[in-house]
């Protein structure tokens, strides 16, 4: 989750402030809309952090979720761009995670999904070869990718459609179309790179959006890391202010279908020890206890 994260860009231009405003409300009425439509829907957290000596997290109604990691599926395959991951060590991973849970994440970071069309051609072949690995082997786990399709881009979707920046990374993500197809719930990823709580929201909006855009009405879980993302060298590693978590929090149960939360790796490249005292921690648990009334219809 930690690799290929870099995001290019500093400062976002003010120019585009007024097509930002229309922009939200365009989406607001979109997303409010498809809830209308579809009535009430449910809303579901899931574990994916890493820490040592942490509690069962199922008793705050946290569920467990699979990440199939590249590592995983086999030992030096990832050296290589073009090469595939051993199937039967992915077979192996699919059969033991759908004794344990529902829903499995592949994250396989280092196949480019935008760029180059032929060199995205063969990442999309790439990920499609895997994903029927998975699916062959599991049948009925609900299986998705780890952060695309959308492609993540924190510049680009928050200058809202009114730029040309947003129409190239629409068409991007329409090169896309295949993976969203072959998947079963789609998982933006909506780390924290910046202090910009403005911003970020515009961009969490702006991806998950996206998402429904070609999901075909499939739920998009979103990660989140109560903590600042590597690429930023200032805040990296920070946690979140907790006003900062809740809003994310908040923001992401108005507008997708539920979360995924990742972190837990510490800077020595080991799992970071629990801290139930931990200013998220106390937010997520004061954020489970507003899902009680939330619509709920358990895991599909």
């Amino acid at each position: 989750m930690i690799s290929g994260e870099y995001i290019a860009g500093k400062v976002r231009p003010c120019g585009m402030a007024i097509a930002m405003a229309l922009w939200s409300v365009l989406l607001l009425t979109s997303t409010t809309l498809g809830q209308e439509a579809s009535g009430k829907r449910s809303f579901l957290v899931f574990d994916g952090t890493l820490y040592k000596d942490k509690p069962d997290l199922v008793a705050y109604d946290i569920r467990p979720i699979s990440l199939a990691y590249a590592g995983a599926l086999g030992t030096t395959w990832y050296r290589s761009p073009e090469q595939l991951p051993d199937k039967h060590q992915v077979e192996k991973v699919a059969r033991e995670a759908r004794t344990r849970v529902d829903h499995l994440v592949i994250d396989i970071e280092h196949w480019p999904l935008h760029g180059d069309g032929q060199e995205v051609g063969r990442s999309i072949q790439k990920f499609l070869t895997v994903l029927d690995w998975f699916k062959e082997a599991a049948p009925g786990l609900n299986i998705g990718l780890y952060g695309a399709p959308p492609i993540r881009d924190y510049w680009r979707a928050a200058k809202g459609p009114a730029s040309k920046e947003w129409g190239a990374w629409k068409g991007e993500n329409d090169a896309l179309r295949t993976l969203a197809d072959a998947v079963d719930t789609l998982y933006p990823s909506l780390y924290t790179f910046y202090s910009d709580q403005d911003g970020w929201v515009h961009f969490a909006r702006a991806q998950i959006e996206e998402a429904r855009r070609y999901g075909k009405g499939k739920p998009v879980y979103v990660f989140l890391w109560p903590q600042y993302h590597d690429s930023n060298r200032e805040l990296a590693g920070n946690y979140l202010p907790a006003d900062y978590w809740r809003l994310e929090l908040e923001t992401v149960k108005q507008y997708a279908d539920g979360i995924v939360i990742w972190g837990g790796w510490g800077k020595n490249n080991r799992p970071a020890k629990w801290e139930d005292d931990a200013p998220w921690w106390k937010v997520t648990k004061e954020f489970m206890k507003t899902l009680k009334a939330f619509p709920q219809r358990g895991l599909p």
